[in-house]
Formats: structure tokens, sequence, C-alpha cells
């Protein structure tokens, strides 16, 4: 057993396979320090080490507490890369600059460190800059740099699993275009990315302690319409928040498609019907423009408010035995555009499933935990991972047939991270219970991904709350229909009528196609042994 485990660690590496099958994230080099200062080695070599070293000086400066040390490092950045002729000056845009030397001169004297009040976002500007410029121009060039590739060449499997995520997966071509109405591709690709599971799309966020609610973060970045001008080009990861609550899936669906109970859960504004457009020929779902307002709480006195013109549509998966909910931005002349507002586009789906009263959510660091100690539970977690985009009840089987083997685990790995949400009785006694997926693509626009991370974590516990508080009001009236759903439920009666109606055993669904599986350590596993096979 120990020379298997010594085998698979000092297995080498195909070059040429990796490239070929996975992509390095700019975010993932940061996380693992050797790599990190691969990239920092190559930077110097290039004589361009400045804006990496201030990238890592604002992040520490950030994680300091005490304002005396905060105001000590605040100076020392601003002295050894923003004054012109400074030991390590970066190259910025002289507005970026002036800026700069405009919020220290505003503080207090820089002689006296210790009444310096430096303002918490006084680099934030710059450090975004520098961030586009390294992700974009500095590091793609490094990942197929032949320095980078040696450094590969030295490493074990394990490692390399550690910055690389695999590319070019079948979903990649459903993503959507933001442009038109909603059509089957943007439905395939909510509908994959909401009931997938799989640990090498997602990175975890935060688990509640009451296992019902949780957040995510794909691996990926995602690109949409591509082929528009640069200044249109859209990219960004996509966020996923998962809730377990005390009703139907029927239930839960009627409390969201209630306009003003939307507008609660989501922190919307306004929410206003501006169309209707009907199924047709050129038409395959019925959907309604919504034209939707949201503050920007916190800031309104220095940002405007933002809005969104988009289209909604709602389906039945025949299949999954669910509902979807799709949102998608587009145009109309009916509301133009206003300067008073930033036009913002959206992405958001939400799927509404039933699953067991019981259904836990269990925390991807105990499932890969025992994955790694348990050759058995490793094989149910593959055969999840390849059914997660078939099946509506991939989290609750892996709740209800991996939970159990891992409970005696989960207090104690869990409670680092599942610190966010409502106690167990907060959930209440309940007969049913339903699952809701949503996704979003948020383009925060922030360099930093523990400050991401953070909002979206206080976002998630915010709505999974409201959730609740409304499912109980709710429950109350006995779960009345919406009066008034901007269009929303019309859109939902209409695809009924027409798609099933008249045939009670048709089938709607919307899969992807089957890809082809294997991890990184299995696809290099077996091409290490095609390699040893020629060689006899």
């Amino acid at each position: 057993m120990l020379l298997h485990h010594h085998l698979h660690k000092t297995q080498s590496v195909n070059i040429d396979q990796i490239y070929q099958l996975y992509e390095f994230p700019f975010e993932a080099i940061f996380d693992v320090p050797e790599a990190k200062e691969e990239f920092r080695q190559y930077l110097k070599k290039e004589h361009n080490e400045e804006p990496f070293l201030f990238y890592e000086d604002v992040e520490e400066y950030k994680r300091l507490k005490f304002e005396e040390n905060k105001a000590k490092k605040a100076i020392a950045i601003f002295k050894n890369y923003l004054l012109p002729n400074s030991p390590h000056e970066v190259n910025i845009s002289a507005q970026h600059r002036q800026n700069a030397i405009k919020a220290f001169e505003q503080s207090a004297q820089l002689q006296n460190d210790k009444s310096m009040l430096v303002p918490e976002n006084v680099f934030d500007e710059i450090q975004l800059a520098i961030f586009y410029n390294l992700k974009n121009d500095n590091y793609p060039r490094f990942t197929v740099s032949q320095q980078f590739k040696n450094f590969l060449k030295q490493k074990d499997i394990a490692f390399v699993s550690l910055i690389a995520i695999k590319k070019n997966t079948t979903y990649m071509k459903y993503v959507p275009k933001l442009e038109g109405l909603i059509c089957d591709r943007d439905i395939q690709f909510f509908s994959f990315m909401c009931f997938n599971d799989d640990l090498e799309v997602w990175d975890e966020i935060s688990v509640s302690k009451d296992a019902r609610a949780a957040c995510y973060q794909s691996k990926k970045e995602f690109y949409f319409n591509d082929q528009l001008g640069q200044s249109e080009n859209m990219s960004g990861k996509i966020m996923k928040m998962k809730f377990i609550l005390p009703c139907t899936k029927e239930e839960a669906f009627n409390v969201f498609s209630h306009t003003h109970l939307r507008k609660e859960i989501l922190d919307i504004e306004s929410i206003n019907q501006v169309d209707y457009i009907p199924i047709s020929k050129n038409n395959k779902y019925a959907q309604t423009i919504l034209h939707t307002q949201m503050p920007v709480k916190g800031f309104s006195w220095i940002m405007k408010p933002r809005e969104a013109v988009a289209a909604v549509t709602c389906v039945y998966d025949t299949k999954r035995e669910s509902y979807g909910f799709i949102m998608k931005s587009t145009e109309t002349m009916i509301v133009p555009i206003r300067k008073s507002h930033v036009r913002v586009r959206v992405l958001t789906s939400a799927f509404f499933s039933d699953c067991p009263v019981s259904a836990k959510i269990t925390s991807h660091k105990i499932l890969k935990k025992q994955s790694e100690s348990s050759p058995s539970l490793k094989k149910s977690l593959n055969s999840h991972k390849k059914s997660s985009s078939q099946s509506s009840f991939s989290l609750t089987g892996v709740v209800t047939t991996l939970s159990e083997r891992v409970s005696r685990h989960s207090e104690e790995d869990a409670s680092e991270d599942q610190t966010m949400s409502p106690s167990e009785s907060s959930f209440g006694s309940a007969e049913h219970a339903c699952l809701i997926s949503f996704t979003s693509f948020l383009d925060f626009k922030i360099p930093s991904e523990t400050v991401k991370k953070k909002i979206f974590k206080t976002k998630n516990k915010i709505i999974y709350n409201r959730l609740l508080n409304t499912i109980k009001e709710s429950r109350a009236m006995a779960f009345p229909r919406a009066k008034f759903s901007e269009g929303v439920l019309d859109t939902l009666d209409a695809f009924k009528e027409y798609y099933l109606s008249n045939d009670p055993n048709a089938e709607m669904t919307w899969e992807l196609e089957d890809e082809e599986d294997g991890t990184l350590h299995e696809i290099v596993s077996s091409t290490n042994n095609n390699n040893n096979n020629n060689q006899h």
C-alpha cells in the first residue's frame, strides 16, 4: 500500500497532455505559495516584478487590524511604489497616481504615523488595474513559458491538480449569449449549472450550521458575447446558492412568483412588466420582459442606482421533476437607457425540486477527506459526478447515501466553515422539503477573491432567512396563488398548456450531451501506462 502511494506521488506528468486538457486559473496560482513564487521569479526576469510586489503588499495591508500598523504599512506602500522615482515605482496612469497622492495629502501628516488616518480603500483603484494587467498580460505569457513548463515537469500529479482545472468541457458550448430572448441553449446551461455538484466545477464558499444553505463559486471564468467589441465584453465566474426549505417545490415556486415577495427576497427596489411575448413559430417559450431597479446600498451617495431589462420564462422539467425560472438581459425600445441609472446585464436562474425532509448539504471538505480515505466512498462520489447533470436528486443522493457515512466526522471537520446561518429550530417541523438552486452571473469588479466571497456568503445568509420567513407567512395563508407576478406565472401556464396539456407523458428536459469522464490523475495515469506499454 505504501509503495502504491509512493508511485502516485512521484508519478511524472505529460506536459503536452496537461496543456491539451487543462488550464491554469490565475487565482489558483495565488493559493499555492510555491507556484506564486515561480510567477514572481518569472516577472523578476522580465524586469516587471514591481506590480506583483505592490499587489502582495496591498493584500497584507488589508489583512492588518491594528490601525497604527495599517498606517505604517500604507505609508510604506505609498513611498515604495506610488511616489515618482520611488524605489519600486509601478507603471500606472497619471490619474491613478494623482488620486493616491491627493488621498494621502488629505490624511494626517505623513511624519506622524500614529495620527495618520488612511482611507481603507486608498489602494483599491490601483490594485484593480494592476490585477487585471497581471491576469490578462503577464500571466498568460507565464503559463506558456518554458520556465513554467520546466517547473511543472519537476512536480507530481497531486501538485499540478492544485493549480489546474479541466477545460473544454461540454457545458462550455452552452454558455449563454447576452442577445435576443431566452432559448434552449440558455436553459441547458443553467439547468446543468444548477444540478451539477462536481467538485471540479465548483469552489465551496460556505455551508450553514444547519447544513440547509450553501454558496459556491465556479472554478472557471465564463465569457459572454465574445463576438462584441471589447468594451462590451463580459466575463466572470458563476455564483450558486442552495437552500433546503420546509415546503414542497410547488409551494416554494408559488412564494417566489409573488412580485412583492421576490423583491423582498432578492433585495430589489422595483420590478415592472413592460412587455409580454407569447409562444410563436419563432419563439419557443413565452417570455415576460421586466424592468428591474436595484439600489446600491451603502454607496448611493457616490454611485448611481442600477437597472436591468431582462426576459424571464418559466418551465417544468418532467425528467428532473423541477420548476425552472430563467432570467436573461435583453433589449427593448420600451425602456430607453437613462443617464440617472447604470444599465447592468443579468443572467440568473432558479430550479425548484422536492427532496427528503432529512436532506442536508454535505461540505466539499468532508466529501474530499472521506473520498481520499475510503475507496468505496470515492467510487460513490464519482458515480454521482457522472449523473449530477441528469438527476434532480444529485444533492439529495449525496446527502442520503453519503451523509450518514461521514456524519461521525461532520461536526469536527465542518466547524471551521459552517458558521453562517440560522439554527436548526428555524427550519421548524415540516412534512415536506424542497431544494432551490440559484445560479447568477455577478460582475463585482473586485480584485480580491476574499472580499467577493465574504459579500456572497453574507448575501446567502440573508436570502435564506428571508425565504424561511416568507414561507412561514405564506403557509399561514395556505400558499395563495400570486395575483401579481409580472407575467412570471403566465409564462409557466403557457408552457404547460402548449407542451404538456395534450400529452401527459410528454418529456421536456434540458440535458447536455455526455462528455468523457476522467480526472487529472486518471488521464495522466492512462498516458503514462500507455507509454510504459509501448516501451515494453
